[in-house]
């Protein structure tokens, strides 16, 4: 994609092709931010409604932890 975006006549400033680069990391780091937050948004609702609980069930509190979520922490 290089080659078409930092075109020769552009030399030395290759300023069309900066412009594309900067576009396309603009994008892809708003884009996947927004992204991220609706899923994260998405999944706490599911943890929040009971949904994970089957991954917890029949555990005692130190395999809990050691899944690494203590959301979970269970009451002794």
């Amino acid at each position: 994609m290089s080659s078409n975006v930092y075109r020769g006549k552009d030399a030395p400033h290759y300023t069309l092709g900066h412009a594309v680069i900067l576009g396309y990391l603009t994008i892809g780091l708003l884009g996947g931010s927004i992204l991220q937050w609706f899923w994260l948004r998405a999944e706490n609702k599911r943890r929040a409604n009971g949904e994970r609980d089957h991954w917890v069930q029949g555990l005692d509190q130190q395999q809990v932890e050691a899944l690494g979520d203590k959301r979970y922490a269970l009451s002794t």
